[in-house]
């Protein structure tokens, strides 16, 4: 009963990272002309260390108390106090900044699973157009999806029994309207589903 509880406090993870990022990829462009570059410039280099932060947080087996995941102790070293923090045996911590939300399970303060919303990288080249979106078949691995068309913008990964299963959606570096997104899955670094909306 506990181990059921735990899946689906997992699987709710799954859901938010990938509720926030499509409706992040909604959201209206800002008008940012009165922003000086050096104010942005900062901007971006504090989401790129947030980002390389969040991509250093080891994911351990929910299923196994956590082993192998990062310790919250860690956690807190490296991202700061948490913007929210609940629960007991099984927590949830919210870090939000610049718009960014990392999101963190744990279990006996390990991390079990890791969330990434709102994040968005620069300007980057279209790669990932309808016709390559089509092309990428089942099985395709994740490290060459990411050497092809770059990291995803937002992210979701955990470990269930031995299985690492990841969600990453692409916001940037494809072409299509300013909704577009790609939604691929994958489980132990092999892609099992695929999703696209609006891409050109």
């Amino acid at each position: 009963m506990y181990k059921k509880k735990l899946l689906s406090f997992a699987l709710l993870g799954v859901c938010s990272v990938v509720l926030s990022a499509c409706a992040g990829s909604t959201d209206s462009k800002k008008d940012t002309s009165s922003s000086s570059s050096s104010a942005k410039n900062e901007v971006v280099l504090k989401n790129t260390e947030l980002r390389n932060k969040f991509n250093s947080i080891k994911v351990g087996d929910i299923m196994d108390s956590g082993n192998g995941g990062s310790t919250l102790d860690e956690v807190k070293k490296s991202l700061g106090k948490p913007t929210k923090f609940q629960g007991t045996s099984a927590k949830t911590g919210t870090w939000t900044k610049n718009g960014i939300t990392i999101m963190l399970h744990f279990v006996d303060d390990k991390v079990v699973t890791k969330d990434l919303s709102g994040f968005k990288f620069g300007k980057r080249e279209e790669k990932l157009t309808l016709d390559a979106f089509n092309q990428i078949q089942t099985g395709a691995s994740y490290d060459e999806i990411i050497k092809n068309y770059g990291e995803p913008d937002s992210l979701n990964e955990l470990v269930i029994s031995g299985e690492t299963k990841i969600t990453a959606i692409w916001l940037t570096g494809i072409k299509g309207s300013s909704y577009a997104n790609a939604m691929l899955k994958f489980t132990n670094g092999q892609l099992t589903s695929k999703t696209q909306s609006e891409l050109k």
